[in-house]
């Protein structure tokens, strides 16, 4: 698996975003959604996804990667300087890198198969306890090959995981992709009655969003 970068961005506007008038909201966002463009094809958007109702937080987060890192830090820092990031504050900022699965190598996230995003985007960031990686490595990969398994009951969810260790407070960041948010909920629930979920130690924020391009969803706000 080749090395990719990945960033999830959350963005919030600040409550004077309404009161300024549709063209200059509407300016924003068109220079926003240039700025994007402007880094095809060092940085693709998997996605931007509208969370309005689903998190108090954040109004729009941002899902890209990229081979370099520094890519997704220079589009940041110049999104930042731009109207819509004078708007904004950002609640929520991740950075994960591919890797080979430690005991399912062969396994390839979704985004980097060229499978379309789905209508609906579950993120969380993830953290194992310490008990877990002094277990036998046999032990944990029967309790993970009892989590795939259980995963695997839910053909229609798209997953896609990536390391986090060393690269922000977390191990793991975890995408989850539906269109239908039923199935994110059993798939979720159905993860409890795992083996491997005794070793969970932390897995917050989950962020929720719907998908759209980056021009309509920049519109919901405009």
């Amino acid at each position: 698996m080749e090395t990719i970068f990945t960033a999830h961005l959350a963005l919030k506007f600040h409550d004077r975003w309404n009161e300024t008038t549709p063209a200059s909201r509407q300016l924003a966002a068109d220079e926003a959604t240039e700025l994007f463009k402007a880094y095809e094809p060092r940085v693709t958007l998997r996605g931007s996804y509208v969370t309005q109702a689903f998190r108090a937080d954040t109004d729009i987060f941002l899902w890209m990667y990229a081979h370099n890192p520094v890519d997704l830090q220079n589009l940041q820092l110049d999104l930042r300087r731009s109207k819509l990031g004078r708007a904004t504050n950002i609640p929520w900022s991740f950075v994960g890198m591919t890797h080979p699965a430690e005991f399912n190598p062969d396994h390839i996230p979704s985004f980097l198969q060229g499978i379309p995003p789905k209508a609906y985007l579950c993120f969380y960031p993830y953290i194992r306890t310490a008990e877990w990686y002094l277990l036998p490595s046999d032990q944990r990969g029967a309790m993970l090959k009892e989590h795939g398994e259980a995963g695997r009951e839910f053909p229609e969810i798209l997953t896609n995981g990536v390391y986090n260790f060393g690269l922000g407070d977390y191990e793991w960041l975890l995408s989850f992709e539906t269109d239908d948010l039923t199935h994110m909920v059993q798939v979720m629930r159905r993860m409890r009655e795992t083996q491997a979920r005794r070793y969970t130690k932390h897995e917050w924020p989950f962020i929720v969003g719907r998908y759209y391009p980056l021009v309509d969803a920049l519109q919901k706000y405009v």
